[in-house]
């Protein structure tokens, strides 16, 4: 006899059959966790968005009574309660990977309960850009703004175009003084990269507290690493008048300041470790808009 028949389990053909397949929070708690913790770099994301805004609505539906219109629901839901498409449109394919994750290990039998929903990304937008005043006015903002890790990391962001990732991660280790360099493997392309520091980033960084036996330049109270900004982004950003403005445009308002001063396409790819031409194009197309707007 099979080891499952002597055990009274089934197997996962004969669960579905008998809609005894696990529940969706089970599976995630039993076998999808523990994988990506072990095999995906964003893992704590995906726990906190988990937790947050996926186990309360569909935990409690076995996995294969998620279906197209289960998952349109808990997606229009979510949008009525206040977040963004983005949002829901990466919670959304967060939901779908787990699912093709329970179907390549033999939980659920096949994809064809969910198979057929889709939900598409939204069009490509410009970026926005600050422009001479808006820089002024966010560096007012930051120097009195209460959480002042986060507002370190996002000034240090600014300073140099760094991504949220290549900051946050950012250890005194990597910090070279002398020659002025900021080192990072955190990028988008995986490469290594050094970060040029300007002497306002030095300053910075110099008056940035330390604690022994932490590593990291933006760390929270215990000595944790500083792992997400955004909720303090979308304060300043309102503070700002800038609601439209995500944490990359720092990264693009910086791409478009170097251009303005004469910086050339490849230079500025050396700068910045990664940036494409058309990301350029559409940057300096933006700035113009933003600038005739403004007359």
């Amino acid at each position: 006899m099979a080891e499952h028949e002597q055990q009274g389990h089934t197997t996962p053909a004969e669960s579905s059959a008998l809609g005894t397949e696990p529940l969706f929070h089970e599976f995630v708690t039993e076998k999808y966790l523990p994988f990506v913790v072990e095999h995906k770099r964003s893992w704590k994301a995906d726990k906190r968005n988990l937790e947050r805004h996926i186990l309360p609505y569909l935990g409690s539906y076995r996995l294969a009574e998620i279906t197209p219109d289960v998952l349109k629901k808990w997606t229009d839901g979510l949008e009525l309660a206040g977040l963004s498409y983005s949002t829901c449109f990466r919670l959304f394919w967060l939901v779908k990977y787990a699912l093709n994750c329970a179907v390549r290990w033999g939980v659920l039998p096949s994809d064809v309960t969910f198979k057929a929903s889709k939900m598409p990304a939204k069009p490509h937008r410009l970026p926005a850009i600050l422009d001479h005043s808006d820089v002024l006015r966010l560096l007012d903002i930051l120097k009195t703004y209460r959480h002042r890790a986060a507002a370190n990391a996002i000034h240090l962001m600014l300073l140099t175009g760094g991504s949220k990732s290549e900051i946050l991660y950012a250890r005194w280790e990597d910090v070279n003084f002398t020659h002025g360099l900021l080192f990072t493997d955190k990028t988008f392309t995986g490469r290594p990269h050094y970060i040029p520091l300007n002497n306002e980033a030095l300053k910075l960084i110099h008056s940035l507290p330390r604690r022994d036996e932490v590593p990291w330049l933006f760390f929270t109270r215990n000595g944790t690493r500083l792992s997400s900004i955004t909720r303090e982004w979308y304060q300043i950003r309102e503070q700002l008048g800038r609601p439209e403005m995500r944490l990359q445009d720092l990264r693009h308002s910086f791409a478009n300041f170097l251009v303005s001063i004469g910086i050339n396409q490849r230079d500025l790819r050396t700068i910045l470790g990664h940036y494409k031409p058309e990301t350029l194009a559409l940057v300096r197309q933006q700035a113009i808009t933003t600038a005739v707007g403004k007359a």
